[in-house]
């Protein structure tokens, strides 16, 4: 009976954390679709000198926010999990200042980078803050930042269940039905929130007229073995434009918005993270030429963009990229009449489920958080089957954990890996079974 008070204080707790990191996130979300906007307004309405002029000024501010605050750069979720494990450590609210604002600077620049792994890294900030404002026992600081980053990715996508999920595959990599309560209660009072400023409905605008049939789970299985194999090719390219841009002694940053520049004049799709263009491409918008072409520019952008270090994700543009991948898939079969072009959106969604789990090595989360993208659940076992078709392809080819990988080069940049901390990751990535063999 006695613990009963400390439960409801913790879950007292968690609502407050929620609803803090739910407003900032929300907030940031925000001003990332206002920026965006602004961007295209500019670079489209006779003043593209302008914007480019001042894409160079914000890349050289951008050079110096990182330079000081180097645990800003990237997604942020290596830095949230390096903090968990108590790998590295450092003042929230700096962290939380330097990843707002460079986020948003990195969209204006329109850069190929998302808001998922940033509204993670300043969700966490709030329970890290309240961890050091308030005290508290040592096992209670993993608790904080877990719940807080967690609620921020509740607020990111207006998907709570994904939340949950993310906290046990990616950041506890355990489960405890406290744990689980207190996430529960934190992602809720985030996604409450974020809802008074984004309203009620799916984050994509996917139209999914029916079921795919279970004839064409064949198809499905093949789809799955194409987007473990790009997951892998997607992953050991990330890594290496990350190795490359560490050894450019130059602005990096610039490099991308350079490139930008030349983009938007030809192909402003693939500019910012890429939510209008998985809409476009689930609508048919594009012939199978032009999502090609859209497809090879968006995967390249964004491993330029990522490895210059400036603050964004990777989430959404792989949400985009395998998202054209299943709908280049799917005009290729319904050119050879193989299947019914009614079925376009159900292979768009097939690809982001299966793209993210062959990257990122995390099948639950994948494919709850594409269901509640698109806000269905009707798809579940197809979208389960592609999941794990490519979890097993990409574990074949010994495919990493985006995130583990990132995360130990992250350690590399700080201060050199101890040999206790190789093993650590080593066993860490081993738990994850990346070989399913």
């Amino acid at each position: 009976m006695n613990q009963h008070p400390n439960v409801f204080y913790a879950l007292l707790q968690s609502a407050l954390m929620g609803s803090v990191a739910g407003a900032i996130v929300a907030l940031y979300r925000l001003f990332i679709v206002k920026v965006d906007n602004f961007r295209m307004l500019l670079a489209l309405n006779q003043s593209f000198l302008l914007w480019v002029l001042l894409s160079i000024f914000i890349a050289l501010i951008l050079e110096v926010i990182v330079r000081r605050l180097p645990f800003i750069s990237g997604s942020g979720i290596p830095q949230v999990r390096a903090l968990i494990t108590k790998k590295m450590d450092y003042d929230p609210l700096k962290v939380l200042a330097g990843k707002f604002v460079g986020g948003i600077l990195a969209i204006f620049n329109g850069l190929s980078l998302g808001r998922e792994g940033p509204s993670i890294h300043i969700g966490s900030t709030v329970g890290h803050w309240f961890y050091n404002k308030f005290g508290g026992l040592d096992s209670q600081r993993e608790q904080f930042i877990t719940v807080s980053a967690c609620a921020g990715l509740a607020a990111a996508f207006n998907a709570p269940l994904a939340a949950i999920t993310f906290s046990v595959e990616e950041l506890q990599r355990s489960f405890s039905l406290q744990s689980a309560l207190n996430c529960a209660v934190a992602v809720v009072s985030a996604d409450l929130v974020s809802k008074l400023f984004f309203g009620t409905g799916p984050v994509l605008s996917i139209h999914l007229e029916g079921v795919l049939p279970v004839k064409y789970y064949g198809l499905v299985v093949i789809l799955g073995i194409l987007l473990g194999t790009s997951g892998w090719l997607f992953e050991r390219s990330l890594l290496w434009f990350v190795d490359i841009f560490k050894k450019l002694k130059g602005l990096n940053i610039l490099i991308p918005t350079a490139l930008a520049w030349f983009l938007m004049l030809g192909l402003p799709q693939v500019l910012g993270g890429g939510h209008e263009l998985v809409d476009g491409v689930s609508a048919g918008l594009f012939s199978l030429r032009t999502i090609l072409i859209l497809l090879i520019c968006k995967f390249l952008f964004t491993l330029i963009s990522y490895g210059s270090r400036a603050p964004g994700g990777i989430f959404l543009p792989m949400v985009a990229i395998g998202a054209m991948i299943g709908s280049l898939y799917q005009q290729v079969i319904t050119s050879a009449e193989i299947v019914d072009g009614f079925y376009l959106p159900n292979f768009a969604i097939l690809g982001i489920a299966g793209f993210l789990t062959a990257v990122v090595r995390a099948p639950l989360t994948s494919v709850v958080l594409t269901a509640e993208l698109v806000g269905s659940f009707g798809h579940f076992m197809t979208l389960l089957l592609v999941s794990i078709v490519a979890y097993t392809v990409s574990g074949f080819l010994k495919t990493g954990p985006v995130y583990d990988e990132l995360l130990k080069k992250t350690l590399q940049n700080t201060h050199p890996l101890t040999d206790s901390q190789e093993a650590e990751l080593s066993v860490e990535r081993e738990g994850e079974g990346t070989d399913p063999a």
